[in-house]
């Protein structure tokens, strides 16, 4: 007969006596005091991530499933990226919390009724083995939209009372995620997300999978952006390897957009699929407003944007800029999510020379300047143009912009090979912009169709 929650092992039981006394006696080999012992701290880590998951469910309500003392809720500074977001958790993830944990006196009742998330940190590896599979079934019961679970696959530090290590299932993540797989097959219509330490060659390896493959028939990759999980929409080859690329194909944008202080104004023009739109707004807590006028990429930079909560930040507008307003066709140099050297209003390469579209679609050019000037974007602090070849154009429809002063740095792709980059150069240092040879150098293309561009850094 296998174990349930009306019959768990007798070790279940067991182990359920020794973390009901820890919680009343504290961990006395290492001497720590019973407040300290099983407080809920080991949530801090994944809020933001778990944030993620209710900012992308809508969730109101959630069920912390194994919450300790559920010290973790308490009024208390949450940081984010530096800065104080909120006075707790819970008002942080907007959400009511409900905690339950069978080895502490105040939260042993069973809750009733289900939740829109479950969270689960570090307790799963704390059960026996053999109850694992009622367990996170219960546990998935509870939810009605996510599920989020975190385990540790080494020992704990801690001791049981009988000198039994805390963690009684060690298992690689591996294990894990084929059981999560397993027991969620009858639930396809939650997100779930299982994330797990492991130790590898002295550091801890973590690693964070889930089942959004199965949910929306398209991958996500997902990467740490300076510590910060990131997700990235990726339906093809080519937007995954902009995501997998993002340290390694521009590493001088990369330096860059490190430079720029916490809660920046940063207009990304060219910005794709949004893989610098989201390293900004995550890492560096940028305002962001975002250009990209290729219908697919747009859909898909509006796509990353969701998966990673930042909509409070970041506005992306579907449209061209230029030195005038227009309507247009922009003509696609291929019909594929992730591409570019797209060009509007000309059927010409990012060379300017002419060039067959693999398809015209209809779209909008803006003018930077009277965007500013309205009032409808705030003037930036930080500009990128990465417009394959018309970035003199955008220039010149932001030249009141830049004389004004508030703009302290551009990354702007150049062609020394095009005369109306080279007078573009010309005009920013005119208006007391500086380069640095150096980096120029280092950041040219040597090779390829696209030899001797390079992103150029401009500070005043």
């Amino acid at each position: 007969m296998p174990y349930s929650r009306a019959n768990p092992s007798p070790r279940y039981r067991e182990l359920l006596a020794l973390y009901a006394r820890m919680h009343v006696e504290g961990e006395t080999r290492l001497g720590i005091p019973a407040a300290q012992t099983f407080p809920g701290s080991s949530l801090a880590p994944h809020i933001s991530r778990i944030k993620a998951l209710i900012d992308e469910a809508g969730a109101k309500t959630l069920l912390d499933y194994g919450a300790g003392k559920g010290t973790q809720y308490r009024p208390q500074p949450v940081m984010v990226d530096g800065r104080q977001v909120a006075d707790g958790v819970a008002e942080y993830w907007e959400v009511e919390v409900q905690c339950y944990d069978p080895g502490y006196a105040e939260y042993g009742k069973l809750p009733k009724g289900t939740f829109d998330g479950v969270v689960c940190t570090d307790v799963l590896e704390h059960c026996p083995e053999e109850d694992l599979a009622w367990i996170v079934d219960e546990i998935f019961a509870f939810a009605t939209r996510f599920v989020y679970l975190n385990v540790a696959c080494f020992p704990a530090r801690k001791s049981l009372p009988n000198g039994e290590n805390a963690h009684v299932t060690v298992r690689p993540p591996q294990w894990w995620e084929a059981l999560i797989r397993e027991r969620s097959r009858s639930r396809p219509e939650l997100r779930w997300a299982l994330h797990s330490a492991q130790p590898v060659d002295g550091k801890l390896r973590e690693a964070l999978v889930t089942n959004e493959r199965v949910l929306s028939g398209e991958p996500v990759t997902e990467l740490l952006l300076e510590g910060t999980k990131a997700r990235f929409h990726t339906p093809n080859e080519m937007t995954r390897w902009r995501a997998e690329s993002i340290y390694t194909k521009e590493p001088v944008t990369i330096d860059w957009l490190r430079e720029m202080p916490n809660g920046s104004a940063f207009a990304d023009i060219g910005a794709n699929v949004g893989m610098y739109t989201v390293f900004a707004a995550l890492t560096r807590g940028a305002r962001v407003v975002a250009f990209e006028p290729e219908s697919e990429n747009y859909a898909i930079l509006n796509r990353n944007i969701r998966l990673n909560a930042i909509g409070d930040r970041v506005l992306a507008l579907c449209a061209a800029l230029s030195d005038a307003p227009a309507i247009d066709r922009l003509y696609l140099s291929a019909a594929i999510a992730g591409g570019s050297c797209h060009s509007f209003g000309q059927q010409v390469g990012f060379d300017l020379q002419p060039r067959a579209a693999a398809f015209a679609q209809g779209s909008i050019a803006l003018r930077f300047d009277e965007l500013v000037a309205s009032g409808q974007i705030p003037a930036p602090d930080f500009v990128k143009i990465d417009v394959d070849g018309f970035e003199h154009k955008v220039i010149r429809g932001m030249e009141q912009t830049l004389r004004k002063g508030s703009v302290r740095s551009m990354l702007v792709e150049v062609n020394p090979g095009l005369p109306e980059h080279v007078a573009m150069c010309r005009f920013l240092e005119a208006l007391g912009f500086t380069w640095d040879a150096a980096q120029v150098a280092a950041a040219t293309r040597t090779s390829g169709p696209f030899a001797g561009v390079a992103e150029h850094v401009f500070r005043r």
